[in-house]
């Protein structure tokens, strides 16, 4: 499933820039949609790789948080084709959303979904039990349990 569609590509590389990293045959006045669409499935399958095992997929509704990473992702691989050309923005961008990603795959951040996926269709991740204490900080020390002779 697509995150992220033409529109939104055209949102942060201009129409005419789209078209020349699009086509390898020149003049043309269109945007190639299957070199788009490739892109924007090879965003969709990084996305799901990195969401996997935390949510169902596909997700039923699209934070705009994901579409942003996917847009992002999308306009990384259409420059790909012409390295030479990439933008600094578009670098940062990929590199930012990668960073999404990763904090997405750690449960640092957690997607805003709507009742539609409930608790019970998330797959659930290592439990982890978060306190404010540290190996040192024991209550009972090791001296006191060994006093006990069971």
């Amino acid at each position: 499933m697509a995150y992220s569609t033409l529109e939104d590509l055209i949102n942060i590389i201009p129409e005419r820039e789209l078209i020349n990293l699009t086509n390898d045959k020149y003049p043309t006045d269109t945007v190639n949609v299957e070199k788009i669409a490739s892109s924007i499935e090879y965003a969709a399958q990084l996305i799901n790789s990195y969401l996997r095992n935390k949510y169902k997929l596909p997700l039923k509704f699209i934070p705009e948080i994901i579409k942003n990473i996917s847009t992002d992702i999308a306009a990384y691989r259409l420059y790909s084709r012409r390295p030479e050309k990439m933008p600094e923005h578009i670098k940062n961008g990929y590199d930012e959303a990668k960073k999404l990603l990763i904090s997405l795959k750690k449960e640092e951040m957690i997607l805003d979904l709507p009742s539609e996926h409930e608790d019970k269709e998330v797959t659930p991740s290592a439990k982890m039990i978060v306190t404010n204490t540290d190996k040192n900080s024991k209550l009972f020390k090791d001296e006191m349990w060994n006093s006990f002779h069971l």
